[in-house]
């Protein structure tokens, strides 16, 4: 199953057991396998604003490196990110793919 969302200009996707970040305007993408990709969450802020990165996880460190990824969001995008971050975790909680 798909779970999509877009922020501005960058689309979040979560495609079986692949994270990704595409861009609608340049050729940026970030794809991240489910087993090792991160997330982390700052806010809300007095605005309601929620500022949260992507990236990979080292351990418990995440590592934004050249391909980092960082997002505003409002309260309503918020709610659906979370869906697709626990759509994601679910994806890595269930192991690997038998085939």
């Amino acid at each position: 199953m798909v779970y999509e969302m877009r922020v501005d200009q960058l689309f979040l996707r979560l495609d079986g057991r692949v994270f990704e970040v595409l861009s609608a305007e340049s050729d940026y993408q970030h794809r991240v396998h489910v087993d090792v990709v991160g997330f982390a969450v700052k806010g809300p802020d007095r605005k309601g604003t929620y500022k949260v990165r992507i990236g990979i996880l080292d351990g418990e460190e995440l590592k934004l490196g050249a391909t980092r990824t960082q997002v505003e969001l409002d309260a309503a995008q918020f709610e659906r990110f979370e869906r697709l971050v626990a759509a994601a975790k679910a994806a890595r909680d269930a192991g690997p793919d038998p085939w």
